[in-house]
């Protein structure tokens, strides 16, 4: 028996998901919970394999719920089944760590599918879905260089960042203020989706862009302090 949690907050939904998954070819063990304080409740008291979630409990419309799902039951296979579209919100979702995404209006047949494959640890797309998933994985191909997408002055933040340059050095090199550094750096971790200044390199090496960075600060140093600068960026990682 797989031990299933629905998180929804309509009972008829509830309902009818129990109902599409009755004849299921494999065993549900099914519990559920109707509001968030429901589902912590659920969660430190059982052990669940499967979490189905409508992610808009109480009206939320993003990836809180599910990166909480991951958080507090990181063991939890998480299949989202929803009414937000799938293309608006079904990208974040996977990003957030759920294996699979449907809609409400996905007949039994895909329900069961859904469960089958998530409770198996495979994931589970709709064709349009993956579409987009691949779009956001092809923003790391290595066709796709950041000096395409960035702006000079931003990949000239990047290169900085990766080499280790303070938002003070990196001021004085290009001659702007902090705040003007703090909104490039921000606005380029967006866009790589990146957390920390170690994923900004960890991405340079995989795109192999490590020595064009360096390059980068040095002659940006060069060009703001002169060839003969004893104080170059001190930080800069020596990856091959």
């Amino acid at each position: 028996m797989i031990r299933t949690l629905i998180v929804e907050e309509s009972r008829l939904a509830r309902l009818g998901i129990r109902s599409m998954l009755d004849m299921h070819a494999i065993s549900l063990e099914i519990d559920e919970a109707s509001s968030s304080t429901d589902l912590t409740q659920k969660l430190r008291s059982r052990y669940y394999e499967l979490i189905i979630v409508e992610p808009a409990l109480s009206g939320g419309s993003d990836t809180t719920l599910i990166k909480h799902l991951r958080e507090s039951s990181p063991w939890s296979a998480v299949l989202v089944l929803t009414a937000l579209d799938e293309l608006t919100f079904g990208v974040d979702a996977i990003r957030a760590g759920a294996k699979g995404y449907l809609m409400k209006t996905a007949t039994r047949g895909e329900l069961q599918a859904a469960v089958k494959r998530v409770a198996g640890g495979q994931v589970y797309l709709s064709k349009a879905l993956a579409a987009e998933v691949s779009k956001g994985v092809r923003k790391y191909d290595r066709r796709n260089q950041p000096r395409e997408n960035f702006s000079k002055r931003e990949f000239q933040v990047f290169s900085m960042a990766v080499c280790g340059m303070t938002p003070v050095e990196s001021a004085q090199v290009l001659e702007v203020s902090l705040d003007t550094i703090g909104a490039l750096k921000r606005r380029v971790m967006a866009r790589l989706h990146a957390a920390t200044r170690q994923q900004l390199i960890e991405y340079a090496a995989a795109q192999g862009l490590i020595h064009e960075c360096q390059s980068t600060c040095s002659l940006l140093w060069v060009g703001r302090f002169g060839q003969e600068a004893v104080e170059r960026p001190a930080r800069v990682p020596l990856l091959a």
